[in-house]
């Protein structure tokens, strides 16, 4: 990702459940390690709406967003994949934070993946561990692949 003069941050994806809150708790571990701002987006599918059972989630999303000193975005779009990539490049987060894909996902975040390779995605658990996408360069795949058996130990 092309850094530009604003500062980047670490932006976290939440959907409206209460547990959403150890996504915002990790970003803002990240964001204290990284000495950045922290900011926390999640969108909605435009022809599924809000129900009132995610607006009481999202009030305390928002909440646990504020004691981290996060603001919230809200969006409502029927390709929440792009939203985040474009709020992401558009905010300069330099890692995005997850949710970790339940068996069986929309494989939203490998589309995140696909449209913006170089952004570092952190997937967290139901148990709060932290697994990493790592983009790696076009000459580290390149070596990758002219790997063979035989030079694996």
């Amino acid at each position: 990702m092309k850094k530009d003069s604003r500062q980047p941050c670490i932006m976290v994806c939440v959907t409206p459940q209460h547990s959403c809150a150890r996504l915002i708790e990790a970003g803002a571990r990240i964001a204290n390690q990284e000495n950045l701002p922290l900011s926390v987006i999640s969108v909605f599918k435009e022809k599924n709406g809000l129900n009132a059972n995610e607006g009481g989630a999202l009030e305390n999303l928002f909440e646990c967003a504020k004691k981290f000193n996060a603001g919230m975005n809200i969006y409502f779009n029927d390709s929440p994949e792009l939203v985040v990539a474009v709020s992401a490049k558009k905010n300069n987060a330099s890692t995005l934070v997850t949710g970790f894909p339940a068996e069986g996902s929309s494989g939203f975040i490998a589309r995140i993946h696909e449209i913006l390779p170089e952004l570092p995605i952190t997937m967290v658990d139901n148990d709060s561990n932290e697994y990493k996408i790592i983009p790696v360069s076009e000459e580290e795949i390149k070596r990758a692949k002219e790997l063979n058996t035989s030079s694996v130990h």
